[in-house]
């Protein structure tokens, strides 16, 4: 019933998935990739606070001490009063700019990969369409991401009631404290609820990803006429594919009609493999295949060679070596030589017999 309705059962083919990832559709999740970010420039900022902090009141010590504060800047000495801060300033920046950029680019690449595409840029109609708007807005798929942002800011409200009623107390007590261990203080709380926050948006966007997921694998899940359809395309028709076997022994068994005639003995095994092999002395350094097969070429081979009064002779290993080792029209592995010397000087032999 459900092939008749046409109903989503198979799971995607590897070259449906591969068209798919190359349009860009990719089960990916922004809530886990901002929460990745969050929780990555926190730690990166908590980490490097300290020399960031001491650059910086070292920065604006040198700014503001200095006679050029008595004397005043002339013109041309700004860049010359100016640069060396700026550049201490850049210098303490870079890290926590590199750091917070490698895991932007990092919160993306453990979700999807590399791939670079150009068609998620493509204008589509239904992109503009409003009922499709409204469909996406209203749909399913609109419901779960309002779901998660009311999930979030209420999290994200929890979290800073509990975390400030539990600091309540070095709250309170932060006037009695000094300046500089004042600021430290509410550093050190600020980073302890962002550290919260960003778990728990860590969590909500795991859960986020694992739905993006599971609706991206039910939506490319396939009909079974699509899965059969798609086997032909890259398979080939079967009909098709059936009668160009059948012209590719044909044109097998008319090689053979020509090649093994020409053959001096035919090696078996004694049913599943036949080589013809050819030698002349005058024209030819070794004994050279002409023809071999297995099963139903063998037969025909050995049919051959029974019409042209051709003999037979089974050695059963050494058909089986020279049919995986050799190849048509190539002269026999020299490891075969004296197997293969053996049986022409006994067929030569019967040869001459039948000749008196």
């Amino acid at each position: 019933m459900a092939e008749d309705m046409g109903e989503r059962t198979e799971d995607a083919t590897p070259k449906r998935r591969r068209e798919a990832r190359e349009e860009g559709n990719i089960a990916r999740s922004t809530d886990v990739s901002a929460a990745v970010l969050l929780l990555g420039g926190i730690l990166v900022l908590a980490s490097t606070m300290g020399p960031l902090l001491s650059s910086l009141a070292s920065l604006l010590e040198k700014s503001l001490v200095g006679d050029h504060l008595a004397s005043g800047i002339r013109p041309e000495e700004v860049m010359e009063v100016l640069l060396p801060p700026i550049l201490e300033a850049t210098q303490a920046a870079i890290p926590v700019v590199l750091a917070a950029t490698a895991i932007a680019i990092l919160s993306h690449l453990w979700q999807v990969g590399f791939i670079v595409t150009t068609k998620a840029l493509e204008p589509k109609f239904e992109r503009i369409n409003p009922i499709s708007g409204f469909g996406r807005i209203f749909g399913l798929q609109g419901v779960i991401k309002t779901g998660m942002d009311i999930l979030k800011l209420v999290a994200v409200s929890v979290i800073a009631f509990f975390t400030s009623s539990a600091l309540l107390p070095e709250i309170v007590a932060l006037p009695e404290v000094g300046l500089l261990r004042g600021f430290a203080e509410i550093g050190s709380m600020g980073l302890t609820l962002a550290l919260q926050v960003g778990v728990a948006l860590l969590i909500l966007g795991i859960a986020d990803y694992v739905f993006q997921y599971l609706k991206h694998e039910r939506d490319l899940k396939m009909t079974k006429q699509q899965v059969k359809e798609e086997f032909k395309e890259s398979d080939g028709d079967p009909e098709v594919k059936r009668r160009r076997m059948q012209v590719a022994r044909q044109l097998a068994t008319q090689r053979l009609q020509t090649a093994v005639p020409k053959a001096d003995v035919i090696v078996t095994n004694p049913e599943h493999i036949s080589v013809a092999i050819q030698y002349d002395a005058a024209t030819m350094a070794a004994p050279r295949i002409v023809a071999m097969g297995a099963d139903h070429l063998a037969l025909r081979i050995r049919q051959i060679a029974m019409k042209h009064g051709i003999p037979i002779v089974e050695r059963k290993p050494l058909a089986r070596a020279l049919y995986a080792k050799a190849k048509v029209g190539q002269e026999i592995p020299a490891d075969h030589y004296k197997a293969v010397a053996e049986i022409l000087a006994y067929v030569y032999r019967l040869k001459g017999k039948t000749a008196a």
